[in-house]
């Protein structure tokens, strides 16, 4: 739930390797939808790409190549409808690979099968086995999107949200381990090995996993990526030395994390697009008065563009930020979130005074009770 609520996701994208995989995607739609274009959204060598196709007598077609395996996702267009305002997508990501992959629908693409090659049969065969958990899940997010905005914003009612949906979470997850483990050689295994990890993952049962998999994936090039975000992650782990860095403010003054020791330190993501951190930045405010006298600060890290420099200050004025911080406005390359192995925010650490980490994660209330846990034990 907390992943639903409070994170912008970042997706990451599929690496490159030698070999190239051509694939062909033939779509059939009925007649009488008034879908009258296709578009196909891949990834490709790290980049996301766009391709569309004339839908004709309810049929369209792709063709493309790429360096290896990646998630795709499908528009359709209704009456001429663009890319930009259409709302009929597929629901999950299907994949693109070597081969010919049939996608057929009645009408829209929400109701797409996607079927031919092999990624794309185990992932239907795991989407079996997950459509029970995630009907359940729908529907509470349903009933969440449709009460006012104080409601949502509400937090005894995100907390009981959070009850019902935490227990599916953890459903799922187990389906997800269950079939990594029972397919140790089968690369599909490396997409649902990432997404039983979730976009923070937890690093000892993740390494655990990729270790259970065979040598065949984990030399593959997926595999071994995923073996250097374990590696990053192990170094931001609960009981690790955080990693120092330097990064400017936003009067291009270097800031060094370093120089904040002798302090407890939340490192916090966060940047003026994200929806969810500007919804948590006044949970961040709060502790950040409540105990900024106590041997308690804050080093915001934002993960802003290039150019948004303007946007990134009036977020902070507007949102009371009146701790430190920085950013090098590389968006998803700020080269603190790569090292700290961020892949959604906001998201968070919590250092001691020695600069050891300590919790991570912290939200709401519970940013509160660490804090008045650790400082009252301190004090």
């Amino acid at each position: 739930m907390k992943k639903l609520l409070y994170s912008a996701l970042f997706l990451l994208p599929a690496l490159a390797q030698a070999q190239t995989e051509n694939f062909v995607v033939k779509g059939t739609v009925g007649a009488k939808a008034g879908v009258t274009k296709a578009y196909l959204r891949y990834v490709n060598a790290q980049k996301w790409l766009v391709d569309s196709a004339a839908v004709k007598n309810g049929r369209f077609e792709f063709k493309g190549a790429v360096p290896e395996p990646g998630r795709a996702t499908l528009v359709l267009s209704h009456n001429g409808t663009s890319l930009a305002k259409s709302k009929d997508a597929t629901k999950e990501f299907f994949f693109v690979e070597q081969g010919t992959i049939a996608i057929s629908t009645p009408d829209s693409a929400t109701k797409a099968v996607v079927r031919g090659t092999p990624l794309n049969d185990e992932n239907a065969k795991l989407a079996a086995l997950l459509k029970s958990s995630d009907s359940r899940y729908e529907a509470y997010i349903k009933e969440y999107r449709a009460q006012p905005e104080a409601m949502r914003k509400d937090p005894a009612y995100i907390k009981q949200l959070e009850a019902k949906l935490d227990p599916i979470e953890a459903e799922q997850k187990q389906i997800r381990t269950a079939y990594i483990k029972a397919h140790p050689d089968a690369r599909y295994s490396l997409f649902v090995l990432q997404d039983a990890a979730g976009s923070v993952p937890e690093v000892t049962s993740y390494a655990a996993l990729y270790q259970g998999l065979s040598a065949n994936l984990r030399n593959s090039v997926r595999g071994k990526r995923i073996d250097e975000q374990i590696k990053r992650l192990q170094k931001v782990a609960i009981g690790a030395e955080a990693p120092d860095f330097t990064q400017n403010n936003p009067d291009n003054v270097p800031v060094k994390l370093s120089s904040l020791r002798g302090k407890y330190v939340l490192i916090d993501f966060w940047a003026s697009w994200c929806g969810p951190c500007r919804q948590e930045n006044p949970n961040v405010v709060k502790a950040y008065n409540a105990f900024k006298d106590k041997g308690f600060t804050i080093l915001g890290v934002s993960l802003d563009k290039e150019g948004a420099r303007e946007a990134w200050m009036r977020a902070i004025e507007k949102d009371g930020l009146a701790w430190t911080q920085v950013s090098d406005l590389k968006y998803w390359n700020n080269a603190v979130a790569q090292e700290y192995g961020v892949q959604s925010i906001p998201q968070n650490f919590l250092l001691d005074p020695q600069g050891k980490i300590v919790a991570a994660n912290l939200r709401g209330e519970e940013l509160q009770s660490t804090l008045s846990k650790l400082l009252n034990k301190a004090n």
